[in-house]
């Protein structure tokens, strides 16, 4: 499914590009460096968590690893919407009021830049992939370049000087506990973001991302992961791009 799909990319002469995001990370351990040695050859921008961030993630790229950029998930993580209304899980959105919610992003922003200086790169990922809109402009003006959510974007900037790096494709099923959703419907919700850019349906020039959580993942779901790493590096009609490609940052 994914070979034919980059083998049409391959004959139109172009090469698909991809990108990885992982989420929720705030400490090192096995897992995360079984995560850093697929990035290698794919590139990762590492959502972390600042409230909670232990001492040994920053330990574990002191100095800097240049197929890393750290990026901000939200503050703590925690939802702060009404219970009970259908409204999701939200920690960015406006139900503590604006002032609220940018206190908390710039202290979280804060411990990150202090915990990993030149490998923090300054896009949000906002946890449950939710922002309220009206942040937008205050985010842009303190500096941050890009937002990630998930799906395809509806324009390359969300206001000027502000990206929209979106993922597309999640392994993991999360009802009923987390587990590995499968290779078929994986590559499925894959091959479609790469197909829509293809035919010019979305934005074609939005890398498609692949989003994980290297806690979360069941060994299928690292199995399918190091396998379409591989598969990714090896066809000439795709390619991985590194995160200061996404974001606009200056190798």
């Amino acid at each position: 499914m994914l070979d034919e799909e980059l083998n049409a990319w391959q004959a139109n002469g172009r090469r698909a590009t991809l990108w990885w995001r992982d989420d929720d990370a705030v400490a090192a351990g096995p897992l995360f460096e079984r995560l850093m040695k697929i990035g290698e050859q794919t590139g990762l921008l590492l959502a972390v968590i600042p409230a909670p961030l232990q001492s040994s993630l920053s330990e574990a790229l002191a100095g800097g690893v240049p197929f890393v950029r750290v990026a901000q998930h939200g503050y703590a993580h925690i939802n702060h919407a009404p219970r009970g209304m259908g409204l999701g899980a939200w920690e960015l959105g406006m139900h503590r009021g604006e002032q609220t919610v940018l206190a908390d992003l710039d202290i979280g922003r804060s411990i990150l830049e202090t915990a990993f200086a030149d490998t923090f790169a300054p896009v949000l990922v906002p946890p449950w992939n939710h922002v309220a809109p009206e942040l937008f402009k205050s985010l842009a003006a303190r500096g941050y370049r890009a937002v990630s959510t998930e799906g395809p974007r509806a324009a390359r900037e969300l206001v000027p000087g502000l990206l929209s790096i979106n993922g597309h494709c999640d392994p993991i099923r999360w009802k009923t506990g987390a587990r590995f959703a499968g290779e078929k419907k994986t590559l499925a919700s894959l091959v479609e973001h790469l197909q829509q850019r293809r035919l010019a349906q979305v934005d074609s020039d939005e890398a498609s991302g692949f989003v994980t959580h290297h806690l979360d993942l069941d060994e299928p779901g690292w199995a399918f992961s190091e396998k379409l790493a591989r598969t990714v590096a090896a066809h000439p009609g795709g390619t991985w791009v590194m995160p200061v490609e996404l974001s606009g940052e200056k190798a």
